[in-house]
């Protein structure tokens, strides 16, 4: 049986703590005794993102009113949390997930732009930078992802998570503006926790690949790969839009 991993953010330790548990050598929900492979794992996230471009794109073409938003939203929230309880049942909620956040992205998307259209296509293509360059880094051992870095990662998500919660209470960071706060916090410190995560989450994938997951549980993998770029990208639009 593989081992569980015993260090990890609290969102990648729990994903992949589910990936064996569901996956692994020895469970019964799986059908197949092919193995994951990461690169197998990436090619579905790039899938992902395709669905949730095309449900970004036609909900700022069909300009959806906020409701619609954030119904979506909510929606995809919930196609989230059942992929957590339900991981064996990944291959359908990640698509349904991508598709929902897609349309909720969308609308954001929009109201970031404002009168600078090239803002979305920019974090677009920043958010893909970004992915290729956390992926290089990783594979190529720039980066080491040990218990060290997994300690900061929880650090600066739990510090990031306080400032966000304060920032709501009308709380600012010291010597800077309610709007220079809001960027800091929202959107510099958020891409920075965010591309932690995105390590994490590489790590994870490798050591799920190394423990004998099963093939069926990419999918699951995916998705979760799929929440550290959404952060990303949101942060990106924040630092780009200046609203």
């Amino acid at each position: 049986m593989a081992q569980r991993q015993a260090t990890g953010s609290f969102g990648s330790k729990g994903n992949f703590d589910r990936l064996v548990s569901t996956y692994g050598p020895g469970s019964t929900e799986v059908s197949d005794a092919a193995p994951l492979i990461a690169a197998d794992v990436f090619d579905k996230v790039g899938l992902l993102v395709a669905i949730a471009l095309v449900g970004g794109i036609g909900a700022a073409f069909l300009r959806v009113p906020p409701v619609i938003a954030f119904v979506s939203l909510f929606v995809a929230m919930g196609f989230a949390i059942a992929a957590m309880l339900k991981p064996a049942k990944a291959m359908i909620f990640a698509p349904l997930f991508a598709l929902s956040e897609g349309v909720a992205l969308g609308w954001i998307s929009r109201a970031f732009s404002g009168p600078n259209a090239a803002v979305v296509p920019m974090a677009i293509i920043g958010t893909s930078v970004v992915f290729v360059a956390v992926l290089f880094s990783y594979r190529t051992g720039l980066v080491k992802v040990g218990p060290a870095f997994v300690r900061a990662t929880i650090i600066a998500g739990i510090g990031l998570l306080a400032m966000m919660i304060a920032s709501w209470f009308g709380l600012t960071i010291p010597f800077t503006s309610s709007g220079t706060s809001t960027l800091l916090i929202f959107g510099v410190l958020y891409l920075v926790v965010g591309v932690m995560d995105l390590f994490v989450d590489f790590a994870y994938v490798y050591k799920a690949q190394q423990a004998g997951v099963s093939k069926e549980g990419e999918w699951f993998a995916a998705l979760s790969i799929m929440f550290s770029l959404v952060m990303i990208y949101l942060a990106l639009l924040r630092i780009l839009g200046s609203r």
